[in-house]
């Protein structure tokens, strides 16, 4: 037990450090949503109305999350690349251990972005009242200031949590099938814009047309998107339950899957010439 403790410490340690010291991935991360928010929020809240950002506000949080999760998993197609896996893989642990906390890893990266956004929009949501006062309106220059519910910090904490374990998993479930660290690339940007897109992030899932709105039910990022609305008091579509449930037993499959994909080939990694 103490083995295995030391061996999941030892490795959300390294990659929590590599995070950090990676300030221009942490600033790409930021300058995403905040333009996805400006943009496009600021052009569609024109068509829609002035409630539109309070229902895109929790879906570019549940991006920031997506993102982070999945490039979490990039770590694994980097350790086959750099020989690095074959340490992991001899160390004293099951082989299923490597995938979870590699994806616990993952989670962890997804939360520190997330935070990050967070706080950044707290930082403008705070200032905006502030120069409200003095008579400078901050929301002619950010569209989503001053029109969201900021949201209950358990419900938050909980949401985040899940989409975070769920977003990892689901980047460490591709970083399983993917050959080269240029293969998962091309499988990221595969994977996450169809399920950005079809999460309802960016407009309701229930007028969409029916082979659509199939495709989001069965959309585990929808569900992280909607336990995001319940946080944020915005427009949820599903039973809060209901999404935790959905969640959490794809995530226990993705994690299945994955542990299936490097049971058949994680183990052997052959050395690069």
């Amino acid at each position: 037990m103490t083995e295995i403790y030391s061996f999941y410490r030892a490795v959300i340690v390294r990659e929590t450090r590599k995070l950090l010291r990676q300030r221009d991935r942490l600033s790409a991360a930021m300058v995403r949503p905040i333009l996805w928010l400006w943009v496009i929020g600021g052009g569609m809240q024109a068509l829609a109305g002035p409630g539109y950002t309070a229902r895109l506000l929790p879906g570019i949080v549940g991006m920031t999350v997506l993102f982070g999760g999945m490039v979490g998993g990039l770590s694994l197609a980097f350790d086959r690349d750099a020989g690095t896996m074959r340490l992991l893989v001899t160390s004293p642990v099951r082989q299923h251990h490597i995938l979870i906390v590699k994806s616990l890893a993952a989670a962890v990266a997804a939360l520190v972005q997330a935070g990050l956004l967070l706080l950044i929009l707290g930082v403008l949501e705070a200032l905006h009242w502030l120069v409200l006062k003095a008579g400078f309106d901050l929301s002619s220059l950010f569209p989503w200031l001053g029109k969201s519910e900021w949201p209950s910090l358990l419900w938050l904490l909980t949401s985040l949590t899940l989409s975070s374990v769920a977003c990892g998993t689901l980047g460490v479930l591709c970083g399983t099938f993917a050959k080269s660290i240029d293969g998962f690339a091309v499988m990221m940007n595969f994977v996450i814009f169809p399920l950005f897109f079809f999460s309802g992030a960016l407009y309701p899932t229930a007028p969409m047309p029916y082979f659509a709105r199939l495709l989001s039910q069965l959309n585990p990022f929808t569900y992280c998107v909607d336990l995001l609305r319940h946080a944020f008091q915005s427009h949820a579509e599903f039973n809060a339950a209901y999404s935790v449930i959905v969640l959490t037993a794809a995530t226990v499959v993705m994690l299945w899957v994955a542990c299936w994909q490097f049971s058949r080939q994680g183990a052997v990694i052959p050395l690069r010439k």
